[in-house]
Formats: structure tokens, C-alpha cells, sequence
């Protein structure tokens, strides 16, 4: 992909996992002076392999009420969650206000399920930096779940959630939840390291940023080569758990107008987070039952153990004792 001279490189990717941390690295690297991110955070470019076509419907209704095309003409001085970018025009136009900065980045998580998107990246860039960000599959796949309740997508336990999903006949991402599949990250981590030399590759897991985010963001500017003693907000929590309040709610949430129409108003105001914490919750029972991440520990167990040869990791505290 050849872009214009005066349109700065993208020489760093936040490829995934999802719902492993990525909305939280993006708005810590967006605060740093030396890193210049994306308007928009996820704008799945280099994964070609998504079938548009298969994306769920109410996801399609929704970006077409954002008008993509017109935010990426006009200033683009809110960020935007998602979009499926299909131009090499529109991509290079998201980072068209990039100055001297000297991160330039993106954070799609479907960049690390994607087949082709490694490729892809490394035939764009073949310096780029690449950031992996895992979590316990077990935990990330219940975290992808609780969205699903948040967002109306499911109603149903998480257990009946992880049957019913299973049976939709198109595995591909945006067109179903892949709660199992997106936890299976040995291949997914794999394609990375056969493709981009090994100190061009920054593996994190999502305890370490949970625990010790000023450690990591230390590990992460050394890596992206910035100013070390940046020191960023963590006083906003970024895409937590919570589902509608109530059955009321929960209609008028899956009525994607609305919804938009909602957010667009309130933008980042005060007014908005309390419209939010009037409409949304904590889930009452943040807990897996016991006999349910016993069945996902079986499932996961071997690939974490390939996973944690090929990234030199202690992933142990994954995989549940018998």
C-alpha cells in the first residue's frame, strides 16, 4: 500500500486481544506528546480477510448512522470506537494531523484473529512495532460476553450464550462473538513472530496492565522509543464491565438511532457519564460459575501451554487446578 509522501508512516500496531486492555493502552498512549493515535481507534484496515458482507446487521446500522466517510473528511477532534476501512485513502486520512510526533499507531483488535493481517502490516511497514496484549481466555471470553449483554446482543446466560453462539454457521469476525476462537491465541501470536523480528514484537498480558499500569507504560515507551517520564491519567476507567439497569433500558439500547443519536449529543460531557451510569450497571454476578470455567479451562488448556513455550511466559495461573 503506497500512501502520500506528506502523510506520515504508521509505525505501530495494537493488534489485540480483544476485550484484553486495548481501549485502555489506546487512551494512555492518545494522552502521551510523542504518540500521535488514530481518530478512530479500531479501523480494522489490514484485516481484508473480514467478510463485510457477514458483519451483524445492527453493527452495520450503527456505523452508518456515524457517517464514517464524513468524519474522516472533517476535523476529527472526537474519537470514534470503530470502523471497517477499505480505502488506502481514508486509512492515510485518519493521521493526515499527525506533526512530529514520533509514535505514529492504531489499535484494531482484529488485527491478532485476522489471518492476513500480519502480512499485510509487514508489507505496509516492515519496521513497524507490533503490541499483543493477552488475557485468560476464560476471563476475556466472559468480558466479551458481558459487552454482548451491555450492547443487547444476547440475553442469555453465559453459559446458553456460549452454546447458541457456536451454532452460527459464518465463524468470521463481526458476524459472531467467537468467544472461543478469539482465546486460542497461540496462532494467532504465532503468525506475528514468524513474520516481524522478535524485538519488533511487545507481548503484555492483561494482569501485568491491570496491576502495575505505570510499569507497563514504562516497557511500552521504551519500546516505542518516546519520552520515558511521561506520566498519563489512570483516573478514568476505560470499557468496564456493566449491562443495562433494567428491561426499559435494555429496549432502548438495542434501538440503534437512538443510541447514536444519544452519544453524538452528549459527546465526552459530565452529562454523558451520568446518563450512563443512570442506564447501565455493574452485573450483579461478576463471577464464572464454577463448573462452567471448568469446561473452558479443559478447552483452552492446551493452547495456553503452547502459548506460554512460544512467548516464554508463565501462564500457569490460567489453566484451572484440578
Amino acid at each position: 500500500m503506497q500512501k502520500d509522501d506528506h502523510i506520515k508512516q504508521v509505525n505501530f500496531f495494537i493488534v489485540g486481544a480483544a476485550k484484553a486492555g486495548t481501549t485502555s493502552l489506546y487512551a494512555y498512549l492518545e494522552q502521551h506528546p510523542d504518540v500521535y493515535m488514530s481518530p478512530i481507534k479500531e479501523p480494522n484496515f489490514f484485516s481484508d480477510d473480514i467478510k463485510h458482507e457477514a458483519i451483524r446487521e445492527e453493527v452495520k446500522a450503527r456505523l452508518k448512522l456515524l457517517n464514517v466517510d464524513e468524519y474522516i473528511k472533517g476535523k476529527m477532534d472526537k474519537s470514534m470506537h470503530r470502523a471497517f476501512i477499505k480505502s488506502p485513502d481514508q486509512y492515510h486520512a485518519l493521521f493526515r494531523f499527525a506533526k512530529n510526533e514520533k509514535a505514529i499507531g492504531e489499535a484494531s483488535a482484529s488485527y491478532l484473529f485476522s489471518s492476513t493481517a500480519a502480512k499485510n502490516i509487514y508489507s505496509y511497514s516492515p519496521e513497524a512495532k507490533i503490541i499483543i496484549i493477552l488475557r485468560n481466555p476464560i476471563q476475556r471470553a466472559y468480558s466479551h460476553y458481558l459487552m454482548d449483554l451491555r450492547m443487547a446482543v444476547t440475553d442469555l446466560s453465559f453459559e446458553d450464550a456460549l452454546i447458541e453462539e457456536q451454532k452460527h454457521p459464518v465463524r468470521n469476525w463481526g458476524a459472531t462473538s467467537l468467544y472461543h476462537e478469539l482465546g486460542l491465541y497461540y496462532e494467532q501470536v504465532k503468525r506475528y513472530l514468524e513474520i516481524f523480528p522478535e524485538e519488533q514484537v511487545l507481548i503484555l498480558l492483561n494482569e501485568e496492565l491491570r496491576d502495575q499500569p505505570a510499569d507497563v507504560l514504562q516497557r511500552i515507551y521504551q519500546f516505542l522509543e518516546v519520552y520515558p517520564n511521561f506520566e498519563v491519567s489512570f483516573e478514568k476507567e476505560h470499557n468496564t464491565a456493566s449491562v443495562p439497569r433494567n428491561l426499559f433500558f435494555k429496549k432502548i439500547i438495542t434501538v440503534n438511532t437512538f443510541r447514536v443519536k444519544i452519544r453524538r449529543a452528549l459527546k465526552n460531557s459530565f452529562l454523558k457519564k451520568y446518563v450512563k451510569n443512570l442506564m447501565f450497571t455493574k452485573p450483579q454476578n461478576e463471577k464464572i460459575k464454577p463448573e462452567t470455567s471448568t469446561a473452558l479451562s479443559v478447552y483452552f488448556k492446551n493452547d495456553i501451554q503452547r502459548l506460554s513455550q512460544l512467548i516464554n511466559k508463565d501462564l500457569s495461573s490460567w489453566i484451572q487446578k484440578p
